[in-house]
């Protein structure tokens, strides 16, 4: 268990540049609920403004509808945005491990052929 603990540190305390996936994926977060409430909100206006009998409350209610379309596109975005920021997360963590590795097995082969040379 002792080895484990020591190889999450070395792999933690040998990042050069420590990119936070958790922020970035709250910041990106944030942006996705507030298109959420601008779809709802523009939702809302358009309904509104389309019961009315008025040609130009019929066309704001067509504008409010492609505000709500172009909301939409913007969250799919950011959400796509979001499971990027996941997966380099993913793969930096990977890395580091995999290099983590190589470095152990290169420190326990030296240990050992010192071992074999006393």
């Amino acid at each position: 268990m002792k080895h484990i603990i020591q190889f999450n540190d070395f792999v933690l305390e040998n990042r050069k540049n420590k990119p936070n996936t958790k922020k970035a994926v709250a910041k990106i977060q944030k942006v996705i609920v507030k298109q959420g409430e601008k779809i709802e909100k523009e939702s809302a206006k358009a309904q509104e403004l389309a019961q009315s009998g008025e040609v130009v409350d019929k066309l704001s209610a067509t504008l409010a509808k492609m505000k709500v379309q172009l909301a939409q596109a913007e969250a799919q975005k950011q959400s796509v945005k979001q499971q990027i920021e996941i997966k380099k997360g993913q793969i930096r963590t990977a890395k580091d491990q995999a290099k983590a590795n190589k470095e152990v097995e290169k420190k326990a082969k030296e240990t050992k052929k010192e071992e074999s040379d006393k």
